[in-house]
C-alpha cells in the first residue's frame, strides 16, 4: 500500500518541480530584476480539534487530536499564465505529525507522519489579509492496522500506510515583510479506499494557528556578483495580458481498474458461509468505466456529465441464491450516472461527480454514489486518473488508477 499511495506523491512532487520557476545562477544573468531568484518560505503549523465520527464518538476519542506540521513552499509571481488566473497561489511539500487522542488512542490507532504536496490558491485579498484555500495531497504512515488478534477493536483503518488529504480555509496577515500569521479551519482526512479492511476513514475537524517565515536563497550569490543589489523577499506580481479564452466542447472516455478487501464478517466462504472468524476478507478486482460530455465553461472549470458501468468481484457475497463461485460478470456488473465539475490548476485537474444507480442488480449499496479525485495531463488529449469511488455517501468503495482520453470540439 505504502508503494501504491507513494506514486501519487511522486506524480503531484514532478508536477510541482516541473512548475518551479527557475532563475539561472550565472553572473551575467544578475539583474535588477524585482522578482530575481526564489520567492520560497518556512511554515509552521500547530492542530487542535475533534474527531468526527458517525453516530455518538467512542470515549476513547472524546479528548480530540493535535499535531504540527512544517511546509517549504514557493510564491508565484505570475510568470506562467495560470499564476494569474489563479491569483497567484502557494505551492510546495510538507511534512506533519498527529497524536489522535491520549495513550489508549496511540495504541489503538497509531500516531500518524505525513508527507504530501500542497497548494494555497488565494480566494480574496484585502490590505494585508489574504483568504486562502489550501488544500493537501499525500502519504500518512505509521498507523497501527487492524489484526483479529493484536488490534482486533481498531475497525476504523486497516493498513498501516494511508492517503492523506486536508482541505483548509486559512486566512493570512502579513505582519511584516517576512513574517506572516494564519489562523484555519480544517478538515483531515486519512483513508485507503478499502484497500485494506476495515475501512471507515478517520476524519478530523480542528483549528489551526500558523507563522511563515519568507526569504530568497540568492541573496548570499548576489552580495557577492553586485553588493548594491538585494533581491526581493517577496514578488512583484506580474500582470501580462492573458489571451481570451473560447470555451469548448469535450467528449471524455475513462477506464480504470483497482482491487479491494472485503471487511471481516463481510464475505462467504466456498459452501455460502458467512465467515465468523474476524479475519480480513480476500481481495477482489474492481473496475470503472465512463463516458462523459464536458463543457469547458471557463479557464478553471469544466461541468460534466455521463455514463456510468462499473464491476465489483466482491458482489459475489450479495446473493443468497448463489454460492460465489456461480456468480457470472453480470452479476457483478451495475451500471449508472453522474454530473460533476473539474477544477483546473495548469495540468492538474481536481473533479467531483455525483451520480446516481441506473440499474443493479443487488440492493446493497444504497442508490448513490460519489467519486472524488483527480486528473493529470500527460498529452493535449490523454489524462491519467486517480479517484475515490464511494458508496451511498462518503464510505469508501475503491479507489480508481486509469487513464482519460479527451476528444475537442471548439
Amino acid at each position: 500500500m505504502k508503494r501504491v499511495l507513494g506514486s501519487l506523491l511522486a506524480v503531484f512532487l514532478f508536477s510541482l518541480v516541473s512548475a518551479q520557476e527557475i532563475t539561472s545562477f550565472d553572473a551575467e544573468d544578475l539583474k535588477k530584476d524585482e522578482n530575481y531568484g526564489w520567492h520560497n518560505y518556512i511554515q509552521l503549523t500547530g492542530y487542535l480539534g475533534d474527531h468526527l465520527v458517525e453516530g455518538e464518538a467512542p470515549s476513547v476519542f472524546q479528548d480530540g487530536f493535535w499535531g504540527t506540521g512544517i511546509r517549504l513552499g514557493t510564491q508565484a509571481t505570475g510568470r506562467k499564465d495560470w499564476q494569474q488566473i489563479h491569483a497567484y497561489p502557494q505551492y510546495g511539500v510538507g511534512v506533519s505529525f498527529f497524536s489522535l487522542g491520549k495513550t489508549m488512542v496511540d495504541s489503538l490507532l497509531g500516531k500518524p507522519a505525513s508527507f504530501y504536496f500542497f497548494v494555497g490558491i488565494p480566494i480574496a485579498r484585502f490590505g494585508d489579509f489574504r483568504l486562502n484555500g489550501d488544500i493537501e495531497l499525500g502519504i500518512a504512515t505509521d498507523f497501527v492496522p487492524y489484526d483479529s488478534e493484536t488490534n482486533p477493536y481498531q475497525t476504523y483503518i486497516g493498513a498501516k500506510s494511508n492517503l492523506h488529504s486536508n482541505f483548509t480555509l486559512q486566512l493570512y496577515y502579513e505582519l511584516t515583510d517576512r513574517m506572516d500569521l494564519a489562523l484555519g479551519l480544517s478538515f483531515l482526512h486519512f483513508s485507503n479506499g478499502r484497500s485494506f479492511t476495515p475501512q471507515k476513514g478517520i476524519n478530523l475537524l480542528g483549528l489551526n494557528l500558523s507563522s511563515s517565515y519568507h526569504f530568497n536563497p540568492v541573496k548570499n550569490f548576489t552580495k557577492y556578483q553586485n553588493p548594491d543589489y538585494q533581491p526581493a523577499v517577496r514578488p512583484t506580481y506580474i500582470q501580462n495580458e492573458i489571451a481570451a479564452f473560447k470555451p469548448r466542447h469535450e467528449f471524455i472516455l475513462m477506464s480504470s481498474i483497482g482491487t479491494m478487501q472485503e471487511s471481516p464478517g463481510k464475505f462467504k466462504d466456498e459452501n455460502g458461509e458467512i465467515d465468523t472468524t474476524g479475519v480480513t476478507g480476500p481481495r477482489y478486482f474492481t473496475s470503472s468505466h465512463t463516458a462523459e460530455y464536458a463543457y469547458h465553461a471557463i479557464r478553471k472549470l469544466k461541468l460534466v456529465a455521463g455514463l456510468d458501468m462499473f464491476y465489483d468481484g466482491s458482489v459475489e457475497n450479495y446473493y443468497d441464491d448463489l454460492l460465489p463461485h456461480e456468480t457470472t460478470f453480470a452479476d457483478k456488473s451495475f451500471y449508472g450516472a453522474h454530473v460533476g465539475f473539474h477544477f483546473l490548476v495548469e495540468r492538474i485537474s481536481f473533479m467531483f461527480n455525483y451520480g446516481r444507480y441506473i440499474y443493479k442488480p443487488f440492493e446493497q449499496r444504497g442508490t448513490w454514489f460519489m467519486r472524488a479525485g483527480g486528473r493529470i495531463g500527460i498529452t493535449d488529449h490523454l489524462d491519467a486518473h486517480l479517484a475515490l469511488k464511494t458508496r451511498n455517501g462518503g464510505s469508501a468503495d475503491w479507489i480508481e488508477w486509469g487513464l482519460a482520453y479527451k476528444f475537442f470540439k471548439e
